[in-house]
C-alpha cells in the first residue's frame, strides 16, 4: 500500500490582501469592508505574511512619523519594498499614501519609501488669504473628488463623487501626472495618486460608503 505524502508549500499560494498592521492601528473597518466584497483580506504583522500576499494595503490616519517608525521597528520596510518592486498591487490610504513619497514634513522631517518622487506637507492656514484663512486643519469630513483621466481605482465612479477625509497634511508629487484626482481644502491637493501598480488615496475608502466600496472592489480586481 502506497502512502500519499503531501508537502506543504513554504508560502500559501492562495491570493491574499495584506492589511499591514502597526501599533495603534484600527484596521477592522477596512478588513470588514474587503470581506463584504468577498475579498481574502487579512491583518498581518510579519514579514512571512507580507511575502505571501498578492496585494498590500497600508492604511493610516496616524501622523507620518508614527507609522514610519512603527514599520521600521517591525522590520517590514524591506518586505514592502520587495512587494512593490515585484509588481504586486499596493494601496496606501491616508498617511499610507504619504509613505510612498520621498519625505514628509509633518511634525518634523521623516523619510518615506521613495516609490513616487515628491513630498507631503502640512496644511497651513493663511491669515493673509481671504479664502484660505477660513480653512483650519485638520480636514475632516466629506469632500468631492474630481478627475478627468482614467485610473483603474476609479472605474465605475463619476468625477465629483464625495469621499470621507481625515488628514492634516497633503501630498505633492514631483510629477503632476502622478496625481489622477484632486480635492480641495482651501487649496487643491492630490486625492488619488497612481504609478504602475502603486496607488494612493488621501480619503478613507472604508468610511466613504458606496463610492469607497466601489473603489475597494476595483483594487481587488486589479
Amino acid at each position: 500500500m502506497r502512502m500519499l505524502i503531501r508537502v506543504r508549500p513554504l508560502f500559501d499560494s492562495r491570493p491574499m490582501i495584506a492589511l499591514v498592521d502597526y501599533d495603534g492601528a484600527d484596521l477592522r473597518p477596512l478588513e470588514r469592508a474587503f470581506k463584504e466584497l468577498g475579498a481574502p483580506a487579512e491583518i498581518v504583522n510579519s514579514i512571512e505574511q507580507l511575502l505571501r500576499a498578492s496585494k498590500l494595503v497600508v492604511a493610516v490616519t496616524a501622523p507620518f512619523g508614527v507609522i514610519a517608525a512603527a514599520l521600521r521597528d517591525r522590520g517590514v520596510v524591506g518586505a514592502l519594498m520587495r512587494a512593490i518592486l515585484d509588481g504586486r498591487a499596493f494601496l496606501g490610504i491616508g498617511s499610507g499614501m504619504h509613505l510612498l513619497f520621498d519625505v514628509s514634513y509633518e511634525a518634523g522631517q521623516h523619510t518615506g519609501l521613495g516609490v513616487i518622487p515628491g513630498k507631503s506637507i502640512p496644511f497651513e492656514s493663511d491669515a493673509e488669504h481671504l479664502v484660505r484663512r477660513q480653512f483650519k486643519p485638520p480636514h475632516v469630513g466629506w469632500s468631492p473628488v474630481r478627475w478627468s483621466g482614467r485610473c483603474p481605482l476609479l472605474n465605475g465612479l463619476r468625477s465629483g463623487e464625495s469621499f470621507y477625509f481625515q488628514h492634516s497634511s497633503h501630498a505633492q508629487p514631483l510629477d503632476t501626472a502622478a496625481t489622477v484626482a484632486h480635492s480641495s481644502f482651501g487649496l487643491d491637493f492630490a486625492a488619488v495618486v497612481w504609478e504602475g501598480q502603486v496607488f494612493g488615496t488621501q480619503f478613507l475608502p472604508e468610511r466613504s460608503q458606496d463610492a469607497g466600496r466601489t473603489l475597494l472592489a476595483n483594487f481587488v480586481a486589479i
